[in-house]
């Protein structure tokens, strides 16, 4: 039997600061009510009450326990909030992690939001999400601010039939999304393996040294303490009211416009009065996200010293992984000064050093902090495996295109870093410096989906590598000439997905435009038959390129949706990061299914625990490929670490 589930609960804990799991396991989470339906359009949406709170008013259905003991799968709209917050009711019929099925997945599959009431929208459903249940949730779910204490649902039976109402209405809305994206989005095939092993990954729990994350959030505490008091003094305002920083830093003559990150570090602080520059220099300091990163750790970590639930099913258009909470996906990586040092440093955080120890070894202690928060990832009675894979998109590039040449070499274990640096320097490969050959790597992984020679300098930059606007151009077009069919491969993509909108229904090569959901959308057919999903798309007439492609999405650094370019170069980057993406999956499961199950996916490295098997084990349950990736050179170089390192 399939069925349909929401619930609605309380906690005193913050479920946006702990996370699912930590939110479940909470002793004051209570749930308040489930509501269940089965498959069928027309089905009933029956209501189970908590005993606890069945003297406010509503009943409970005793048909919602009976389809649930029956159900074989489960939808909910975020299921991976619903399965660790049920695991340990003793009110509801156990529901096994492999039953569960996610709508909010199968949304952002469909390129549409991953809210319930906004994915709604988009689809134009009747079953609309009742916009009242925000106000419900603050009345019922969180405790009072004035005293701390909840609201009495039998206190309130009026407000109660309605919070009940919402829950069934957020059911019925699933339901009816479920029903539209299901012909096309359903969570089957690569992409149901990928979900239940990402379930299960976040069920294992990424483990962290607890200790020692508590000691650097006692350093951190001291530092803001101290630091945040100069800092009024100085300026006479806090430190977090950035609009009244910024006006008092502007009426002293800085010339910023912003409070950013990168508009602070940009600054000449010698040029500036040391009255200033001191304050700037305290607010670069007290703003290191690994502050932040530290704290939320503390706030997912589970008793047993894990933390569950930060990976995020497609979490990007291509259907690779994102992270929630403490986003360990974007960890800082160490300064150059720091590299070499930071697993003393951590040692050193790991015994409980003050702020002032670190600062007379090591440098100022949010530097440290920031430079080491990889190394929280870590079992102290376990070592990690540990593997990147190498170059993986540069390597899919070549496969995709049919680049045979770039392949041969790949396969042969040749250093393209140092081949294409002799390329663009003119000079033997052996000749070749190591700047040389940081260019070479740079191109290599920076210009397989048609980037310029603009955004090459930018990123040369970025990565703190000697480039010029004469060697940018020269390396991008070295690149090109050396690549010719990677350059090709681009050409047919934008063609071929252009024909296949103006030609809606017909396939050219990997794409063709269907219905789907009450709208158009362009499908792209990976070679592991699971496809992209571009909704909506359509030809523009751009003023400086003519005809161009676009879609409806998610505007890049936004949260509000319009119209999205797209052009041979993006979709080879698409193409191959979501082969990437399903290569990871399936060397990620052979691993598991050896023993070595991984606990994270960060990008292109995977990380596991160290028990009972070595890193060629690991290496080669990563780059078991499946029949549809022949061919592939892939390698993936593992080591046993104490810690998450990068």
């Amino acid at each position: 039997m399939k069925v349909h589930l929401d619930i609605e609960t309380r906690s005193r804990a913050d479920l946006p600061s702990v996370g699912a799991y930590r939110y479940g396991c909470d002793p004051s989470t209570q749930v308040f009510m489930a509501a269940v339906s089965e498959e069928q359009h027309d089905a009933p949406v029956y209501l189970w009450v908590n005993p606890l709170f069945r003297d406010a008013g509503v009943s409970s259905d005793p048909e919602a326990l009976e389809i649930l003991a029956q159900a074989t799968e489960v939808r909910a709209f975020n299921a991976p909030f619903e399965q660790p917050v049920l695991h340990g009711t003793s009110f509801l019929p156990y529901i096994p992690l492999e039953a569960y099925r996610c709508t909010q997945a199968m949304a952002r599959i469909a390129g549409l939001p991953e809210s319930l009431d906004k994915c709604g929208d988009a689809l134009g459903i009747a079953a609309r999400k009742d916009p009242k249940g925000k106000a419900l949730i603050r009345h019922f779910s969180i405790p009072r601010k004035e005293d701390g204490r909840f609201n009495n649902p039998a206190d309130f039976p009026e407000k109660w039939a309605t919070f009940a109402e919402y829950c069934r209405q957020d059911v019925r809305a699933e339901k009816e999304i479920h029903r539209l994206l299901r012909p096309k989005f359903d969570l089957t095939g690569l992409n149901l393996e990928t979900f239940q092993f990402t379930m299960r990954m976040n069920a294992l729990g990424i483990p962290v040294n607890t200790e020692a994350l508590r000691n650097a959030q006692r350093i951190i505490d001291e530092v803001q303490r101290d630091a945040g008091a100069e800092f009024n003094q100085l300026t006479g305002v806090n430190i977090t009211q950035r609009a009244k920083v910024l006006a008092w830093l502007q009426a002293g003559g800085v010339p910023i416009a912003d409070m950013q990150a990168e508009t602070l570090q940009g600054l000449d602080l010698t040029q500036l009065k040391p009255r200033q520059a001191r304050a700037i220099s305290l607010y670069i300091q007290l703003s290191y996200a690994a502050a932040k990163k530290v704290t939320s750790m503390l706030d997912w970590v589970m008793p047993d010293n894990r933390l569950r639930g930060v990976m995020k099913f497609y979490g990007a258009g291509t259907g690779r992984w994102s992270a929630g909470g403490p986003q360990i996906q974007n960890a800082k990586k160490p300064t150059p000064a720091m590299r070499p040092i930071t697993k003393m440093a951590y040692a050193a955080i790991c015994t409980g050093a003050t702020p002032e120890a670190l600062d007379a070894i090591y440098g100022d202690p949010m530097e440290v902090i920031a430079s080491c928060i990889r190394h929280f990832v870590h079992r102290p009675t376990c070592e990690l495996l540990d593997a990147d894979y190498n170059a993986i998109e540069a390597r899919i590039i070549c496969w995709l295109a049919k680049e045979k040449d770039r392949l041969a070499m790949w396969a042969n274990g040749q250093d393209l870093y140092k081949w294409m640096a002799s390329q663009i320097y003119g000079v033997q490969q052996r000749d070749v410096t190591g700047d040389q050959r940081d260019m070479g790597k740079r191109v290599i992984l920076g210009c397989g989906y048609g980037m310029g020679a603009a955004k090459f300098l930018a990123t040369c930059e970025a990565f703190g590598v000697a480039c010029d606007a004469a060697l940018a151009e020269r390396a991008v077009e070295t690149y090109r000439s050396s690549h010719p069919h990677i350059t090709a491969y681009w050409r047919r993509l934008n063609t071929e997905a252009m024909r296949a909108v103006k030609q809606q229904g017909t396939r050219f090569g990997e794409f063709v435009v269907e219905n789907a959901a009450g709208r158009s959308y362009l499908f792209c057919t990976l070679p592991s038959g699971r496809r992209l999903a571009y909704p909506a798309p359509q030809i523009d007439h751009d003023p400086n390129f003519g005809e161009q492609l676009t879609y409806w999405g998610q505007l890049f650094g936004s949260v509000n949706y319009g119209r999205v370019k797209l052009y041979g170069g993006k979709l080879a980057e698409n193409i191959c990061q979501a082969t990437a993406a399903d290569v990871m999956s399936r060397g990620a499961r052979m691993a598991e299914a050896r023993g070595m199950a991984p606990f994270a996916l960060i990008h292109d490295q995977a990380l596991a625990l160290h028990e009972d098997h070595t890193p060629a084990e690991f290496s080669a349950a990563l780059t078991d490929l499946p029949d549809w990736a022949r061919g592939l050179p892939l390698k993936a170089e593992a080591k046993v670490t104490p810690f998450y390192a990068k």
